[in-house]
């Protein structure tokens, strides 16, 4: 893997990198978020040694460099790990297939890379346009042909520095489903990126970076759940996705997190009206994390509105031990299952799957909150349980 601890940088006496520690796994992709200033492209000039830290270590693989160096002649970690900037730095006076082969001819390889760069081609879909020149094809084409040119080498690392910044919600698309299948061949990726969609995006671990510090690590669905640290939060909704109307969570550990999250967001005092569940559905995924929330929703006094079809054990405990922020009622069975819908006080909409992975779809949007909340009103019930 290649591993960074205790990273410093200093510019004109500025503190750029301070005590950073990050690892690219082979095969992972690990996204490196933050605002503009934070240190983002100097790390990565750093981990490909483009620019050497004032102090910390550098490891590759089997190899561990430590800094300050004390000979200068340190070998590159090039075309091991591979730089694509943003720039692109494509020769303007060379076709694209031979901006791609330059770097091959001048090593000496190319020849034996051929049916490498078949591959490549193929992969990437360059077939039509390999032979004309830069300023005759689009940004997004000449993206590929940067990171084309960046794998010809087979690098086991790539470092990608905000590569969709100019790019359209399609070809950025397009993009990442190239870097899917890089990562499939065991390339470590690291991506800086704007656009908070892209870089959460099959990603397997994000960095937040702030002020030359790492100050948070963690999956990406952490980072949208986010709700102790304010200024990741407001971070995440500022970017693209922060405003986004639909979110979901796959999975037993999204899942749970993304309860007890809410429960964090939701004021004191707040509701929460469940439609249409059966029985212990909701319970079986929470498992040992149920206790958790239990106790949070006590300690916020927060109400579960609950119009079921059918309740459960732990319903029944619930509306027995706290009536005040437990209160069932029973669906009419002549009312049609609109699965199991949760509308909460901060104007979101929840669809909740069980069967066969428990996933949430959530939705913000007061209008649609409101008409579940009206569709579903104690007109509909039977009666209080």
């Amino acid at each position: 893997m290649l591993k960074a601890t205790n990273l410093n940088t200093t510019y004109d006496n500025r503190e750029v990198l301070k005590n950073v520690e990050i690892t690219i796994e082979p095969g992972k992709i690990t996204s490196l978020i933050g605002p503009s200033g934070a240190g983002k492209t100097t790390l990565l000039r750093v981990l490909s040694m483009l620019e050497k830290p004032k102090s910390g270590n550098i490891s590759l693989d089997n190899k561990k460099v430590e800094f300050p160096i004390q000979k200068n002649d340190q070998a590159s970690p090039w075309p091991e790990v591979s730089v694509v900037f943003q720039q692109l730095f494509i020769w303007p006076h060379l076709t694209l297939r031979k901006n791609i082969e330059l770097p091959l001819e001048i090593r000496g390889t190319l020849n034996e890379s051929k049916q490498h760069l078949d591959q490549l081609y193929r992969t990437f879909d360059m077939a039509e346009y390999l032979d004309r020149f830069p300023n005759e094809v689009s940004l997004g084409q000449r993206q590929r042909v940067a990171l084309v040119r960046a794998l010809a080498l087979k690098p086991k690392y790539l470092l990608l520095d905000e590569i969709t910044s100019s790019l359209d919600v399609e070809q950025s698309a397009i993009i990442l489903s190239h870097l899917t299948e890089i990562k499939k061949q065991g390339v470590g990726i690291l991506m800086v990126a704007h656009d908070i969609d892209f870089a959460l995006s099959n990603a397997d671990t994000v960095c937040f970076m702030e002020n030359g510090k790492i100050v948070k690590q963690g999956k990406p669905y952490e980072f949208l759940l986010e709700s102790k640290d304010q200024r990741i939060s407001n971070f995440i909704d500022s970017a693209s996705l922060g405003s986004a109307n639909v979110r979901m969570y796959f999975g037993q550990e999204e899942f749970q997190a993304y309860h007890l999250a809410l429960l964090e967001r939701l004021q004191p005092n707040s509701t929460i009206t469940i439609i249409g569940g059966l029985g212990k559905t909701w319970y079986d995924p929470m498992k040992d994390k149920y206790a958790q929330y239990d106790a949070l929703r006590i300690k916020k006094n927060i109400t579960w509105n609950m119009l079921m079809y059918e309740y459960g054990d732990e319903d029944s405990r619930l509306a027995r031990e706290h009536p005040e922020l437990n209160k069932l009622f029973t669906l009419s069975k002549s009312m049609k299952n609109m699965a199991d819908i949760n509308i909460n006080s901060d104007g979101t909409v929840i669809l909740q799957i069980f069967d066969p992975i428990p996933t949430v779809i959530e939705i913000k949007n007061q209008a649609l909150a409101d008409s579940y909340l009206n569709y579903g009103s104690l007109d509909n019930c039977m009666g209080k349980v």
